[in-house]
């Protein structure tokens, strides 16, 4: 079944989609010095890695494709698998002087003509001094994933129930409780296996027309990832080679999600109208903070590497949280992290006032849905019923439940303009949230298994934080206890980046680091 299952995922893998698992599949089989090469200039080599093999280290070289190739495709590979074997211009790293074997991989198979033509060519190739070629297709890649026990065999049976599983019953929760399982002792190896099936569910997802799902699942190896060798001084180099695939993996399909809303979407009415049930009123704001926290994500992701990239993103958001009221109306207290990147994004591009606008509107909707007579907003670990419920619940007579006075969302604001040092915003949304009795929950861990989820250590929940009333210059930007105790810095900014830190919220939903969007502002903590 898993074979199958497998088989099915390289049958619908594009080119692209298949670079980032490969890495981690050649890591798995004992490749070392891995180097993706795609570009312009790749002299027909999109990867270069070294192996040793009986006591002998060869340098190889790989051409991947996607689908199956029938002889005119072959041949028109013949020149770049040319360049495979005997071009020695690649990266740094590609030693000459070694042994080398060449390797053209694709997700299908060589179909009529092609693979006679592939079989003599190899046959010429088969004499001293040249290098030896191989072809990887389809059936190979289902065996060296599926059935050699260093990659998914004997993955558990919930695998293969995820890629079963179909349209609203595919959701964050159900992927985010088998994530769980990618966490492993400290004394295990690094979980490079877990992101191969990370890699394959995220396909599911997005076959599933799902993208945004494939992005959290790439956030959920990277937290796995960050939990598993928490605590270790220096990343092991499994470790490290895991944690930039994972967010290799999250780049490529929160690409997808941004050319795929790219220039749509700035009319006030238009993303609204893509669904004209009922349900729109609960699916358009959830829809708004999901494009805005991925593609924020996104944007700070690629900031050193393509700031053009970034500054897009960011003039784009800036025009989308204008046009989308939707965009300030978090339905319960699961979409509050959605708030924190775009805040961040924005307000380092220079956008102060669009995020003060911004965030008071949110003040504003949070306000009112705990204003008499309303049932405040659900939590967040809540389901679409329960969030549906308290948002439409109150005319009803049938829904019988009783008010709730947390929101975390609000202490995620109040955070946020404690940050943004928006003295204006702050003391705005302090009032606000007085005056209709919302009490304000802060969830504290410490720089230990505590930050990587509720099921994990000893976080500790504060129902109640005692913000100040009013803003306070002598305090600075610390206008709350949890801001003056606890950790200033926590693992996964210890030995990676304020943006894994970042991340990490997003899969956790409940807490978040504010000395880390402090460092993401260039601020000093």
């Amino acid at each position: 079944m898993l074979a199958a299952a497998i088989g099915n995922y390289i049958d619908s893998l594009t080119e692209r989609e298949f670079d980032t698992p490969f890495i981690a599949l050649l890591r798995l089989h004992g490749f070392t010095f891995i180097h993706f090469l795609h570009r312009s200039f790749e002299f027909g080599k999109d990867f270069i890695a070294k192996l040793k093999k009986d006591g002998v280290e060869y340098q190889y070289a790989f051409q991947t494709k996607a689908g199956d190739l029938g002889l005119s495709d072959w041949r028109a590979c013949r020149g770049q698998i040319d360049m495979l074997r005997t071009n020695a211009l690649a990266h740094p790293n590609f030693d000459k002087a070694m042994p080398r074997k060449a390797r053209f991989v694709t997700t299908g198979r060589l179909v009529g003509g092609a693979a006679l033509d592939a079989q003599e060519y190899r046959e010429h190739l088969a004499q001293p001094r040249e290098s030896e070629f191989v072809t990887w297709d389809r059936d190979t890649l289902v065996e060296m994933l599926a059935v050699n026990p260093v990659s998914l065999s004997g993955s558990p049976l919930s695998l293969l129930q995820i890629l079963e599983t179909e349209g609203k019953d595919l959701n964050f929760d159900v992927l985010e409780v088998h994530s769980r399982g990618w966490i492993r002792s400290g004394s295990s190896p690094s979980n490079l296996r877990d992101l191969l099936e990370a890699a394959v569910i995220a396909s599911h997802c997005r076959k599933q027309r799902r993208i945004d799902l494939a992005c959290y699942l790439a956030l959920m190896s990277l937290h796995s990832t960050f939990a598993t060798v928490h605590g270790t001084s220096q990343l092991p180099e499994t470790a490290a080679v895991a944690i930039d695939t994972a967010r290799a993996l999250f780049r490529y399909y929160a690409t997808q999600l941004w050319e795929s809303c790219r220039g749509r979407f700035l009319q006030p009415d238009e993303l609204i109208q893509q669904d004209r049930t009922p349900a729109s009123f609960l699916s358009y704001p959830v829809r708004c903070l999901t494009l805005l926290e991925i593609i924020a994500l996104l944007a700070l992701l690629v900031e050193s590497t393509e700031p053009l990239l970034c500054e897009t993103i960011a003039e784009y958001l800036t025009q989308f949280v204008q046009a989308n009221a939707g965009a300030a109306h978090p339905i319960s207290d699961r979409w509050a992290i959605s708030l924190a990147p775009v805040t961040l994004l924005l307000a380092r591009h220079g956008e102060a006032d669009v995020v003060h606008s911004f965030l008071l509107s949110a003040v504003t909707w949070i306000a009112d849905r705990y204003d008499e007579g309303n049932l405040g907003l659900a939590g967040p670990y809540s389901s679409p019923t329960e969030e549906a419920n308290r948002l439409l619940g109150p005319p009803y007579e049938h829904v019988s439940l009783r008010r709730r006075s947390e929101s975390y969302v609000a202490s995620l604001i109040l955070d946020l303009a404690s940050v943004l040092e928006d003295q204006e915003l702050y003391d705005a949304a302090r009032n606000e949230f007085l005056a209709v009795d919302i009490v304000l929950p802060v969830m504290e861990v410490d720089n230990d298994l505590s930050q990587f989820g509720r099921h994990l250590g000893e976080p500790r929940f504060e129902p109640y934080m005692p913000y100040d009333e009013y803003w306070t210059p002598q305090e600075n930007w610390k206008t709350a206890p949890h801001h003056k105790r606890g950790a200033t810095m926590f693992f996964p900014e210890q030995v990676a980046t304020a943006w894994d830190q970042l991340a990490l919220s997003s899969v956790l939903r409940d807490r978040h680091f504010v000395y880390g969007w402090r460092r993401i502002l260039g601020k000093i903590a």
